[in-house]
C-alpha cells in the first residue's frame, strides 16, 4: 500500500501538528543534523522550517512547532546528538524511526493501524485534530465531525457487511436495517487484530468498546448540537476516541 505523504502548506491558517511534524522530519531527513532554534526560528530570525513552509511564524505558529518538535523527541522520532559542548541538547538529529515514519507516511502505531484499514482514516484523524486548533469560526463542531466521522468509517471500513455477517455464529440484530451493529463490527475487529485472548485481556477490549461506542454517541450529540462545543470537552472527546481505537486496533500498545 503506497504511503500517505502530507501536503506542504503554505497557509497558516492550516498548520497543524501533524503537518509540522512531517516538515521538521522531512528537513532533518536532508542533513546530518540541525540546532532546535536554527530549525524552529527565534524572534525575528526565520527559521528553516518556515523557509521550507514559505510562510513567517507568529508567536502562536511558532509555539505549535516547538510542541511538534517535542512530541517527535518523545517519540524518538528524532533524537539530541549531544555532540555540541555548549548546547548538547539543542543539536538533533532524525532517528531511523524517524526516517521510517517520513517514508511511510504515519507517526505512530494508530496511524499504522489505520492505513491498513484505509490512508483515509490517517487523514481524517489529522483533520480532526487540525480543526481543534485551526481557530476558526465553527472548527470546534468540524471537530467533533471528523472525530466521529473516524470512528464510524473505521468501524464500517474495517468491518465491512460481508465479513461480519459470515462470522461464525453471528445473530443478525433486528433493530437494525442490515442485522449488523457496531458491536457486531467491534467485536469482528477484536477477533481480527487480538485473535485468542485471555478473560482479562477480552474484559479490557470489552470496556474499550463500551467507551467507543459512548464517544461515538456523545460526538454526535456535539456535532449537531445548537450550542457551540467547548474545546475541552472536544479534545477529550478525540483522546477518549484514540484511546478506544489503539485498544482496538493496536494489541499491546501502551496508552
Amino acid at each position: 500500500m503506497p504511503s500517505v505523504r502530507p501536503h506542504m502548506t503554505t497557509n497558516m491558517a492550516d498548520l497543524n501538528l501533524v503537518s509540522l511534524k512531517f516538515a521538521i522530519l522531512k528537513i532533518l531527513a536532508s542533513v546530518r543534523h540541525q540546532h532546535k532554534y536554527n530549525l524552529l526560528g527565534k524572534s525575528n530570525a526565520q527559521g528553516d522550517l518556515e523557509r521550507q513552509l514559505g510562510i513567517s511564524f507568529e508567536p502562536e505558529q511558532r509555539h505549535m512547532a516547538d510542541a511538534a518538535f517535542q512530541e517527535l523527541e518523545t517519540a524518538d522520532l528524532i533524537r539530541p546528538t549531544y555532540d555540541d559542548l555548549i548546547s548538547p541538547g539543542l543539536w538533533v538529529a532524525i532517528t531511523d524511526a524517524g526516517r521510517s515514519a517520513l517514508e511511510r507516511g504515519v507517526l505512530d502505531s494508530l496511524d499504522e493501524a489505520l492505513q491498513k484499514i484505509s490512508p483515509a482514516l490517517v487523514e481524517l484523524r489529522a483533520g480532526a485534530w487540525a480543526a481543534v486548533v485551526s481557530g476558526r469560526p465553527d472548527s470546534l463542531r468540524q471537530a467533533s465531525h471528523s472525530a466521529r466521522e473516524l470512528i464510524d468509517q473505521t468501524l464500517k471500513t474495517g468491518a465491512p457487511d460481508g465479513a461480519v455477517l459470515a462470522m461464525p455464529g453471528f445473530s443478525a440484530d433486528t433493530s437494525s436495517r442490515t442485522g449488523v451493529t457496531r458491536r457486531h463490527r467491534l467485536r469482528y475487529l477484536m477477533a481480527v487484530y487480538h485473535g485468542d485472548v485471555s478473560d482479562s485481556q477480552l474484559r479490557v477490549i470489552e470496556e474499550a468498546c463500551d467507551l467507543v461506542l459512548a464517544v461515538d454517541d456523545r460526538l454526535k450529540a456535539i456535532a449537531h448540537s445548537r450550542d457551540a462545543p467547548v474545546a475541552s470537552e472536544v479534545k477529550d472527546s478525540l483522546n477518549a476516541a484514540e484511546i478506544a481505537l489503539r485498544r482496538l486496533l493496536v494489541p499491546g500498545d501502551a496508552v
